[in-house]
């Protein structure tokens, strides 16, 4: 069970500030003469907010002349001084304020000292609108002040203890009159209070400490943490509800995963290792090679499987050896995919193509020994691949032959295979016929390889296979949210194929360029002004730094990334509505969303 703090990360007068707004704008877009509404002053640190608040067209200033009558200001918790508060009312400008009281006491007491010759510092989160405060982003920066000049250091309610401490501690050596002073917010207060009744309450207190959802994950894959423990998520930061949410999401599907992962793995080290009982040096090299390629996965299909199973029954009792089965089909599979993509890496390791080709390279000399080494290595890896195919069939053949529901697992998965294989055909001919001119590629043709290739293969089908295995049968709605799940996953993997991080992504972030790969974002910009200079790079088989550069920018610059960016966000916001209407209980519910949110922002 994971539990949210019960005040949800928010001091009151922000909380209390976006519910206004959000009400202003409701009266505003449902009038029949609906004003503008500016922000004064950037007093949001949550840059998630501030993107959702400029979509609704709210926008952040500072310069006051901008406005008029038609406009309505809202002024945030730090306040807004006299001349400016002065200048509303002369140009009758309506405006709320929304200043906090605390707020409001240290505006005096900064004032109070500025008459008194002192100088006020605060860091630049915090822009209180008064001339004469010196504001720091780094502690250097005090360095330009003279060491006889009076400080005056208020202490702010969210101020980081540490971060205050080495202010603090620099400031006292440097200068010889400092009058410090801490402000302590109720409300702040009541979040300190209810964080130390959850740490005394739960032995599992995760503190969010920087709103990435990223490094987030990142931290719990690495921690000791389990799914079946209970949890308590605490933070100090200005997060929304929905945010606050989405890491709840996510940690519940994280903590699946890593129990899940750790099982996995050992169950497929067994099975692998039970293998290779061949006296062939050559067969036995090549078992070992098809053996070592199937570890360091990600090993998200194997996790689906067992999620299918819980979803299912509401327990995990069977899952390893499916999940084993279904690795090993998935890397038979991309053996096969290596070969047709000419690829030299897979995993961060070496193709068994590849591999054989540098064992036996540089033992002769001639162009007729090299086409035939190629010609051996890429040959003895299709025999690989065919081989994983085979033992995928042999797992599950042996591990549940005596399942009620064992035809329907067989016929499922090999309704997997057979759809993952027809998706292959047309991913390996539409780029031939598109080069060529044999037929004109559409969305829809995009969107059908997507469909089978990925959407059985990678989301739906695993899923499926673990809900057979808990003996039921998935429902149309549930179905539905995975498939586009798997679209999703597979237009995500178009965008990282392109611009992300090869060492991240353990494989080439060019394969896709080189072989005319037929995706959303191609069929988007060669319907562009920009489609002659993009065809000068894409497909082209020397795709140098500057070239990657430049087609990056042009899927740019063409409106294309970010089309295909929006086409996630529809299919992402979709899911999650749908999720949310399915008869599944709540910890499904979010272990659904955590996955889709995993999937939003895995980088390889």
């Amino acid at each position: 069970m994971i539990y949210l703090p019960k005040v949800k990360g928010l001091c009151k007068s922000f909380n209390e500030m976006l519910k206004t707004i959000y009400e202003i704008y409701e009266q505003e877009i449902n009038s029949e003469n609906p004003q503008n509404i500016f922000l004064y002053h950037d007093f949001i640190n949550n840059q998630n907010v501030i993107n959702e608040l400029n979509s609704l067209g709210i926008y952040i200033i500072d310069d006051l002349t901008n406005l008029d009558n038609n406009d309505i200001l809202i002024i945030g918790p730090f306040g807004i001084n006299n001349s400016n508060l002065n200048y509303l009312k002369e140009n009758k400008i309506r405006y709320i304020d929304l200043t906090c009281s605390i707020m409001n006491k240290i505006r005096n007491k900064i004032k109070e000292h500025l008459n008194n010759n002192y100088i006020p510092i605060l860091t630049s989160d915090y822009n209180l609108d008064i001339n004469g405060i010196f504001y720091i982003n780094n502690i250097e920066e005090l360095n330009e002040l003279n060491k006889n000049a009076k400080i005056y250091l208020p202490k702010m309610p969210q101020y980081k203890e540490d971060d205050f401490n080495k202010i603090f501690s620099f400031i006292k050596e440097k200068f010889k009159i400092v009058v410090m002073e801490e402000f302590k917010c109720p409300s702040y207060k009541q979040i300190i209070n209810s964080q130390n009744e959850l740490k005394e309450k739960y032995q599992n207190v995760i503190n969010i400490e920087s709103n990435n959802l990223i490094t987030f994950s990142n931290n719990i894959l690495k921690s000791n943490y389990h799914y079946q423990d209970d949890y308590a998520l605490i933070t100090n930061l200005n997060l929304t509800e929905k945010e606050l949410n989405n890491y709840k999401y996510l940690l519940s599907f994280l903590l699946y995963y890593k129990d899940c992962l750790e099982k996995i793995v050992n169950n497929n080290s067994l099975i692998m290792a039970s293998l290779n009982k061949e006296d062939n040096l050559v067969i036995k090299d090549a078992i070992n090679d098809f053996i070592d390629l199937n570890q360091n996965g990600k090993y998200i299909r194997g996790t689906l499987i067992a999620l299918g199973e819980y979803f299912a029954k509401d327990k995990n009792e069977n899952y390893l050896n499916l999940a084993s089965a279904y690795e090993t089909f998935e890397s038979a599979i991309l053996i096969h995919d290596d070969i047709i993509d000419n690829a030299k890496y897979r995993r961060g390791k070496l193709t068994i193509q590849e591999r054989l080709s540098k064992a036996y390279l540089n033992k002769r000399e001639g162009k007729k020994y090299y086409n035939d080494t190629c010609k051996m290595a890429s040959s003895i890896a299709l025999c690989v691949g065919d081989y994983g195919l085979f033992q995928a069939n042999k797992i599950i053949y042996d591990h549940y032959y005596n399942h009620p529901l064992f035809y329907k697992i067989l016929s499922t998965y090999n309704d997997i295979v057979d759809k993952t294989i027809k998706g292959e055909v047309l991913d390996v001919f539409l780029p031939f016929a598109s080069k060529y001119h044999f037929k004109k590629i559409g969305e829809e043709d995009v969107i059908l390889i997507y469909s089978l290739k990925t959407s059985y293969y990678t989301i739906k089908g695993p899923f499926t296979l673990g809900y057979l295995l808990g003996g039921k049968v998935l429902t149309q709605d549930l179905e539905n949210i995975l498939n586009n799940m798997g679209i999703y996953f597979q237009i995500k993997d178009d965008l990282l194929s392109i611009l992300g991080n090869n060492q991240k992504l353990g494989k080439s972030n060019i394969s896709d360029i080189k072989e005319f790969k037929q995706t959303i974002l191609y069929i988007y910009i060669i319907n562009t002004e920009y489609k002659n200079e993009f065809l000068k790079i894409y497909g082209k088989k020397n795709i140098t730094n500057k070239k990657l550069k430049k087609l990056r920018e042009l899927l740019t610059i063409s409106g294309a990334l970010k089309y295909c960016e929006d086409y996630l966000d529809n299919l992402y916001y979709n899911s999650l509505d749908k999720i949310e209407n399915l008869d599944l209980k709540e910890e499904d519910k979010d272990l659904l969303k955590g996955l889709l949110i995993y999937l939003k922002i895995r980088e390889k």
